[in-house]
């Protein structure tokens, strides 16, 4: 894999910074955006008040969030779209803030991360504009920031002025980019879950293991496993073969990672987002509101694209051969 990292923007419901009530992703290989994701977020109880100030600053209001996915959800599904990569942001400390503290806000614990701002990289590039908010460097690269403060168009307002500033620069990937303008990757502080003020709400089920073993470890897992090659030898006749099949949600006859890998087996495409490419999606028995991954997925659908959603026992049955087992 080259150069991949993910953009990043949220909003918030209040002056908490754990507040996250909206978030945006955008993923960027050697150069090039690939993917997107954005979703409303139901910030959590502690600080699940919206402001005034905030309400008019983005627009979001309490009725907008009612039924969006919590945010052990959506960090999950964060986690999963960076795949183990860096993160990127406009005044990155403060983002990198709302996830540290919404983890806090809700027992998670968080992994340290690397990250780079491109505020600082704006400020470094462009040291002539006469600042470098999103709209001033927008207009000094020519990207149109046609929504500002919506978390999807800020990510991606981030993210097309990181390329445009590799270009500037001469350089390639985003350590050489850091270590031209005299600042290495940032990383984030680990927060252990035992540090945490807040116990996991009872809504989102820990999977049943070794008392050392979260659920939280097991996305960092998934995050960071590599997706495996499409077996080409095989049944090409099999109902799985050259299609590109997304799990979502926990599965209870094996983790995600042998999923990935029964799914490789059979000759089809693993992956970890729902894009434009996803033939099935595979949802697992979360036992709450649809996932992140299944609305985006219905989304596709309305829109025209084919997309099959099976359950697991559906899955198990287009799999081939051996009995499932737990990794």
């Amino acid at each position: 894999m080259g150069d991949v990292w993910t953009a990043i923007d949220f909003e918030t419901a209040n002056r908490d910074r754990g507040s996250a009530c909206s978030v945006g992703l955008v993923r960027v290989e050697d150069g090039r955006i690939v993917d997107r994701y954005a979703t409303l977020v139901k910030p959590p109880k502690p600080v699940d008040h919206f402001s005034r100030f905030n309400i008019e600053f983005h627009g979001i209001a309490p009725g907008h969030v009612a039924d969006a996915p919590e945010w052990p959800e959506v960090c999950g599904t964060i986690l999963e779209f960076a795949a183990g990569g860096p993160f990127v942001a406009h005044n990155a400390a403060f983002d990198m803030g709302v996830m540290r503290a919404a983890c806090a806000h809700t027992g998670l614990e968080w992994p340290a991360v690397d990250y780079a701002c491109s505020l600082y990289t704006a400020r470094r590039t462009w040291p002539d504009l006469g600042d470098h908010r999103l709209p001033t460097v927008c207009g000094r690269i020519g990207h149109p920031l046609l929504r500002h403060h919506a978390a999807d168009a800020d990510a991606e307002a981030a993210a097309h002025i990181m390329i445009a500033a590799l270009d500037a620069h001469g350089v390639a990937t985003l350590p050489e980019l850091c270590s031209r303008t005299r600042r290495p990757l940032l990383r984030t502080e680990a927060l252990p879950a035992a540090l945490a003020p807040v116990a996991v709400p009872a809504a989102v089920p820990v999977r049943a293991g070794p008392p050392a073993r979260s659920r939280f470890q097991d996305w960092q897992d998934a995050a960071r496993e590599p997706l495996p090659e499409p077996n080409t030898a095989a049944d090409p006749g099999g109902p799985l073969f050259g299609r590109t099949v997304c799990v979502s949600g926990d599965l209870g006859a094996m983790s995600k990672i042998e999923a990935w890998k029964r799914v490789a087996e059979a000759g089809g495409t693993p992956a970890k987002n729902v894009t434009k490419k996803t033939d099935v999606l595979v949802t697992g028995s979360s036992g709450g509101p649809k996932t992140a991954k299944h609305r985006q997925a219905e989304a596709y659908i309305a829109k025209g694209q084919r997309i099959d959603i099976i359950d697991e026992r559906e899955l198990l049955s287009r799999l081939p051969g051996r009995s499932p087992r737990r990794s």
